[in-house]
């Protein structure tokens, strides 16, 4: 089973991002850091991960944005599909992830990888 490309990214409070690239062969990289350093995690997604993650791009609506409120703080995340000149992208604040629960559960998926 193939994937799309995944890029993940939310950038967050006190120089917090959090980077998460997926490739379509299940191989995966999760970046985080904040103020100190965390050393990048690698792996590849089992079978039932691959699955899990196709059903939940599958299941997504159409690229949207949801910005932040004027004023607003908080985390940013953006999540990009495929590749060049095939890209789906989603741009949320978190403070209204819940507004999108497809994103979210993506999201979610991801962050748990």
């Amino acid at each position: 089973m193939s994937l799309p490309r995944v890029y993940y990214r939310v950038v967050g409070q006190d120089d917090y991002v959090l980077e998460i690239t997926l490739e379509p062969t299940g191989t995966y990289r999760v970046d985080c850091g904040d103020h100190t350093s965390h050393k990048p995690r690698q792996g590849a997604l089992d079978e039932r991960q691959t699955r899990e993650i196709a059903g939940l791009i599958d299941a997504l609506g159409e690229p949207r944005e949801h910005p932040a409120p004027a004023g607003a703080t908080g985390f940013i995340a953006e999540l990009t599909l495929g590749s060049p000149p095939d890209v789906r992208a989603y741009r949320v604040w978190e403070g209204e992830l819940a507004e999108e629960p497809d994103v979210m559960a993506l999201i979610r998926a991801l962050e748990v990888i």
